[in-house]
């Protein structure tokens, strides 16, 4: 039986291999769960942020720090047993939704008899059968054998890739609602030409009344293609493995800016303060009409039709540097059918491959910022199509 200065040593002999590397956090990080463990006292997120990060505020509902630096670390002790540990008679775990590390003590393989090593003939038949067997079914899987579209691509690559933890945010709309005083009742209103709280509050000389007050509601209303947008995502990340978490602009926290990549969907006029990314591309949007244009002449773009039979809308897909070496990729149209054709340029196999085909031909590469401008056309939402009208890569100061 392994004593606590075993396991110390043990965790030493982990965290100097080749394969965990050189950072210091995740060796404090390894060192400090195995500590926990061994005196029966598992932390919470809240203690390792403050023992391991010195975040003496930290909120697990608002930051994903912890439970990012926990996911890389399994993924560190994966690779470390698949190489220097592969013979180590202890494994280190951290389960699922838990700080607590396990510890497994591998099972000795049984020797073989000593009548079958006496049996040469026999052993180099199955030895040969299994040979044919193995090469046969490496032949009938490689001629069957699709390729991940998304493996291929290298946008999606620099998003699996990414240390940084991801959120998708979602536009939703802002409601208020309107309160008469005199008689103790209220009404809930939905204006497409109030989106914030800001807005509300400057808008109200226009419109209020003696007797009425007018508030924000606690609570937004999500757009019904919303459900597709996390759909559609969680398709991609969740079959690379990689986490992601799920916000509301309204209820998204600045502070969350630098510390995480970012997958933005949404009607252009929900953005929030993700719109000022609209301003690093050729494309100009008003949000008095509700309209794009091209900065460089007059052309105005508006959707047109009725959405729930045929109509056009257009939308804006933009990757843009983050404030902190994270990265910012927006799906957005102006109306709910180009934000979501827009993602679907991005999620569809299909699609990507011919976003990044358009882009090598347009520009002789795929640029590591870039925006693609796009009209959508479609019924109901539903039966959509668009055509590309540009890309570019985008002009950074």
């Amino acid at each position: 039986m392994m004593n606590a200065k075993d396991y110390g040593n043990y965790v030493n002999k982990i965290i100097s291999s080749k394969s965990f590397g050189s950072s210091t956090t995740y060796a404090n990080l390894l060192r400090y769960l195995v500590e926990c463990t061994l005196e029966n006292d598992v932390p919470k997120e809240t203690t390792i942020a403050t023992e391991i990060f010195a975040k003496k505020e930290f909120d697990p509902s608002q930051s994903t720090l912890i439970r990012v630096y926990i996911y890389n670390l399994r993924k560190k002790l994966k690779v470390y047993y698949q190489k220097e540990g592969l013979q180590d008679p202890v494994l280190l775990r951290i389960p699922k939704g838990s700080y607590k590390v396990e510890f497994e003590h591998r099972k000795k393989e049984p020797k073989a008899a000593k009548e079958f090593l006496s049996k040469k003939p026999l052993l180099i038949l199955l030895g040969s059968l299994l040979a044919l067997s193995f090469i046969g079914n490496w032949l009938l899987w490689s001629e069957n054998r699709q390729v991940d579209p998304f493996d291929e691509s290298r946008i999606w690559q620099a998003i699996f890739e990414s240390k940084n933890p991801m959120i998708l945010a979602l536009g939703d709309l802002f409601i208020y609602r309107e309160i008469d005083t005199t008689i103790h009742k209220e009404k809930v209103i939905r204006s497409p030409l109030i989106n914030s709280e800001g807005q509300l509050y400057n808008a109200q000389p226009q419109f209020k009344a003696p007797g009425f007050v007018y508030e924000p509601m606690e609570y937004s209303f999500l757009i019904r293609n919303s459900i597709e947008w996390v759909k559609d995502v969680s398709k991609v990340l969740n079959a690379k493995n990689k986490d992601f978490n799920v916000r509301t602009i309204l209820r998204f926290s600045p502070k969350e800016l630098p510390e995480n990549d970012f997958m933005v969907v949404g009607m252009t006029k929900t953005l929030g303060i993700f719109k000022d990314y609209i301003k690093k591309t050729s494309i100009s949007y008003n949000p008095i009409e509700d309209t794009f244009s091209q900065k460089a002449s007059d052309t105005t773009y508006k959707p047109s039709g009725d959405a729930e039979t045929y109509h056009k809308d257009y939308a804006i897909i933009i990757k843009a540097p983050g404030p902190n070496n994270n990265t910012i990729y927006i799906f957005t149209g102006l109306w709910d059918t180009g934000a979501s054709q827009s993602l679907k340029n991005f999620t569809n196999p299909v699609l990507i491959q011919r976003l990044e085909a358009r882009m090598k031909t347009d520009l002789g590469e795929i640029p590591r910022f870039f925006e693609v401008f796009m009209e959508v056309s479609g019924i109901d939402r539903m039966e959509l199509s668009s055509k590309i009208l540009h890309v570019k890569a985008l002009e950074l100061e």
